[in-house]
């Protein structure tokens, strides 16, 4: 009777194939997973860009703060003749408005960090307008000389003017002006975003609104989410 000899299978080549299979498999899904991320993202960044470009198109300017007193302003006319010297001390009350410009802001101002599903909006600094002197309400407090010709009290005045306005510059750029100015504007921006964040399907969105000069703290990383122009030119890339 002849013995038939069975080939002998080594196991080993079994459990490689077994496991190149395996590693495949997780390849592939961790490949589809990313793929699907990608397209998550995506799809949140376009609809918060649509979302943003939309909200601040209808609120490109805001007013998000007031300086605003009296100045006591004392203004000498020189006049042709030493005795014809004058001069004079009145208050003038002055206003200063805070204004930000939201209509340069694209896309590459806005970052998205959706682990922690906060978007970071970069606006431009706060700028002061143009001091308001009301003049309507000005109060002359003492006028001094021999004689004021007309000439010489309107010259006064001028310079009053010229005065205040200088003076009410200085006092709205003062650090304790500035910055609760900038305080208004993040929570303005930051409110103006919160009812079409919600509207537009995006769920439970904190935005934080931040100024070029402003850093970030080592728990924050913002600095390395991308911008959501970098994502969807990434996205049309491929």
């Amino acid at each position: 009777m002849e013995e038939r000899v069975k080939p002998v299978v080594d196991r080993r080549w079994t459990v490689a194939v077994l496991l190149a299979l395996v590693l495949a498999a997780v390849a592939g899904l961790s490949l589809y997973q990313r793929a699907q991320q990608r397209r998550e993202e995506y799809q949140t960044s376009l609809g918060l860009a649509r979302v943003l470009s939309a909200t601040f198109e209808k609120q490109s300017k805001l007013n998000v703060g007031e300086v605003k007193g009296a100045l006591d302003v004392t203004t000498v006319d020189p006049g042709m003749f030493r005795f014809l010297r004058s001069a004079q001390k009145v208050t003038l009350p002055y206003s200063v408005a805070y204004q930000l410009d939201l209509s340069g802001l694209d896309t590459s101002d806005y970052r998205w960090d959706a682990k922690r599903r906060r978007l970071l909006v970069t606006i431009p600094d706060v700028v002061p307008a143009k001091p308001n002197i009301d003049e309507t309400q000005r109060r002359t407090l003492a006028t001094a000389g021999v004689f004021v010709t007309r000439e010489a009290y309107d010259n006064l005045n001028r310079r009053a003017a010229v005065l205040a306005t200088r003076t009410a510059n200085a006092e709205a750029k003062k650090p304790e002006h500035l910055g609760a100015a900038r305080a208004n504007a993040r929570k303005a921006v930051a409110g103006l975003l919160e009812a079409p964040l919600s509207v537009a399907g995006l769920g439970d969105v904190r935005v934080e609104v931040a100024f070029p000069f402003d850093g970030t703290g080592p728990s924050e990383q913002w600095d390395v989410s991308p911008s959501i122009a970098e994502v969807l030119a990434e996205h049309r890339a491929r």
